[in-house]
C-alpha cells in the first residue's frame, strides 16, 4: 500500500448562492408606504443572511460526515480516539490511536460501523492510516496554508463520546520536540480532550490544515501535526506495521 500519496491528494469544492431582489411594480408606485418598505429591506436582510447560514451549516455537516470515531481494543482494555476520510476507503489518525491494537473498529457519524481491513502507521511522527470495507461519505480536502490567528476547529470524538467541533484561533507553530515528536506542531486555543486524538483541524473553508494529537497541560492548548510536517514524515520515512502491546 502506498499510503504517502493519499495525505497529499486534495479535492477542490467550490459554490456560489444568488440574491433575489424584490422589484417594485412601477405602475403602482403610490402604493409603496414606509411600513412596506420596512417589510423589504428586512425580507432583503434575511435573504442576505441565510447563504452564510446554509453555507456554515453545510461546512459543520460535511465536518461530521468525514470525521469517525475508532475503537482500539488491545492489551490495555478499550481506548477510543478519531480520524478522518483521506479517501473513500481510507482515515488518518494517530499512531498512538492505533498502538497496542488487538482489534480496531470505526463509527461513522450516522451510527454505522465498519469493520478495518488495513492498518499501518507512520515511521517518524505521529500519524497512521487505516482501510475499511465500507465506502465513507465524505473525502477531506487538504491544506497547507494556516497562520497564526486565523480560526480553526477541531472535529472529533471527545472521551468517545458524541462528535463535537470545537472552534478557536491559531496561535503558531512550535517545535515538537517538547511533545516527543519530530518537526514542527501547532498550538491553538480550540478545546481537544482525550478522544479527539487523530480528529481533524479545520480552516475557515473547512480543509483539513493539521491533524489533533494533544494536549499541552501547561497551557491549555490545543496540539495538532501540520499538513506539510505530516508530508515531510511521510515522504522521509514512510509506514510500517502497527506497533504491539506496549509499544507506541
Amino acid at each position: 500500500m502506498r499510503w504517502p500519496a493519499l495525505i497529499v491528494a486534495l479535492a477542490l469544492a467550490a459554490g456560489c448562492g444568488e440574491a433575489i431582489v424584490e422589484e417594485v411594480p412601477a405602475e403602482r408606485p403610490q402604493q409603496i408606504a414606509p411600513k412596506r418598505i420596512a417589510d423589504s429591506e428586512a425580507a432583503d436582510g434575511i435573504a442576505a443572511a441565510l447563504p452564510v447560514q446554509i453555507s456554515r451549516d453545510s461546512a459543520q455537516r460535511q465536518a461530521k460526515q468525514m470525521t469517525v470515531r475508532i475503537r482500539n481494543l488491545g492489551c490495555e482494555g478499550l481506548g477510543t480516539g478519531s480520524g478522518f476520510a483521506l479517501s473513500e476507503r481510507t482515515l488518518g489518525t494517530n499512531r498512538h490511536v492505533l498502538a497496542g491494537a488487538d482489534q480496531l473498529e470505526v463509527n461513522t457519524w450516522d451510527g454505522r460501523t465498519l469493520n478495518v481491513t488495513a492498518a499501518e502507521v507512520q515511521v517518524f511522527g505521529d500519524l497512521a492510516f487505516v482501510e475499511v470495507d465500507g465506502t465513507l461519505p465524505v473525502v477531506a480536502e487538504l491544506s497547507q496554508s494556516i497562520a497564526p490567528g486565523e480560526p480553526v476547529t477541531a472535529v472529533g470524538y471527545p472521551l468517545g463520546g458524541p462528535i463535537t467541533l470545537s472552534e478557536g484561533v491559531v496561535i503558531g507553530r512550535v517545535a515538537g520536540t517538547a511533545y516527543g515528536l519530530p518537526g514542527d506542531v501547532i498550538q491553538m486555543t480550540a478545546t481537544v480532550e482525550p478522544g479527539n486524538s487523530g480528529g481533524p483541524l479545520l480552516d475557515a473553508r473547512g480543509r483539513v490544515v493539521a491533524v489533533v494529537f494533544g494536549i499541552d497541560t501547561e497551557n491549555g492548548y490545543g496540539l495538532a501535526i501540520p499538513v506539510d510536517e505530516a508530508q515531510e514524515l511521510l515522504e522521509a520515512g514512510g509506514v510500517t506495521s502497527v506497533p504491539p502491546c506496549g509499544f507506541e
